[in-house]
């Protein structure tokens, strides 16, 4: 079975906050790879945060950040909900909202552009003579 959840803890001052990530659901996911593929060259995901226009990059940040939830004393808890802050301790907090983008982006996208070439193909043994 496919795994589309993670956790992860970012520190914050003495101590640190643990949230979940989901990988991003279909639309989203083809959305961001529009965005990277508009690039003149596939530079660090880092990068292309710092490039892209302001726009996108808060529709980027909303679709990330609609896929992380904060793990609470009550329980896990979305962090954005339909564009709207849903856990506002985060809302001012520039680096945890950026970090938790970039770490959402490596996420949906792992896996996606290793290899070599489909690993259901095989190979022609005529081809090797």
């Amino acid at each position: 079975m496919r795994e589309i959840q993670k956790t992860l803890r970012l520190q914050g001052g003495d101590t640190g906050q643990d949230f979940r990530l989901t990988k991003l659901d279909a639309f989203s996911g083809a959305f961001l790879l529009r965005l990277l593929a508009r690039l003149p060259e596939t530079p660090e995901a880092a990068s292309v945060l710092a490039s892209l226009p302001e726009e996108e990059l808060r529709r980027l940040m909303t679709a990330c950040l609609e896929h992380c939830e904060v793990l609470l004393p009550a329980g896990w808890m979305p962090v954005m909900t339909r564009g709207e802050w849903t856990w506002p301790d985060i809302a001012h907090d520039a680096a945890a909202c950026l970090k938790l983008t970039l770490e959402e982006v490596l996420w949906t996208l792992e896996g996606f552009f290793s290899g070599g070439g489909s690993a259901s193909r095989k190979e022609n043994p005529a081809s090797r003579r």
